[in-house]
């Protein structure tokens, strides 16, 4: 069976059949404050995401080596590595899962200023979240960037799905 992509503009909602399995988007969540981690990844499972929380820039890029996501929030006041630093390496790795280096990415920032003179393109950040985060704004707001993301990327499988693949593939192989 093909993949089939509906939405329902009113609530923001991308829903995907597959295999008569409904897809969830997977948020990689790449922050080191517990409190933000937590908020986001609760606030995100109970909006209809997977999500997964990474504390450190490199252990973000290791992770991307061995898996995709269908979008990713860094915390722009990430400390070691740094989110810009982060986010660099991952848009211009040539060793991700499926080469997935336009996957979406967002950052969380304290301020409007905190990208000083680069503006958020320039940074390879797709959009900018700024406080106060509402999770009841933020859930649709990233169902459309699935939403668009997908329909510029027709075909592309969904994460979660590129992952069962390759489980399939060790087990087999």
């Amino acid at each position: 069976m093909g993949e089939q992509v509906t939405s329902d503009a009113s609530k923001g909602l991308v829903v995907t059949r597959s295999d008569d399995q409904f897809q969830r988007p997977h948020v990689l969540i790449v922050t080191d404050d517990p409190d933000l981690g937590s908020f986001l990844s609760e606030g995100l499972v109970i909006g209809g995401f997977w999500a997964s929380v990474i504390a450190s820039g490199l252990q973000t890029i290791e992770v991307l080596r061995l898996r995709t996501f269908d979008l990713a929030i860094v915390d722009l006041a990430l400390s070691g590595l740094g989110a810009l630093e982060t986010i660099r390496r991952v848009r211009t790795a040539s060793s991700l899962v499926d080469r997935r280096v336009d996957l979406p990415i967002l950052a969380v920032a304290d301020r409007a200023d905190q990208l000083g003179d680069l503006s958020p393109a320039a940074a390879g950040i797709d959009r900018l979240l700024l406080p106060p985060i509402e999770i009841e704004q933020l859930v649709p707001a990233l169902f459309r960037v699935v939403r668009e993301w997908r329909l510029a990327h027709p075909g592309r499988e969904w994460a979660d799905r590129l992952a069962q693949q390759k489980d399939t593939a060790l087990e087999s192989g």
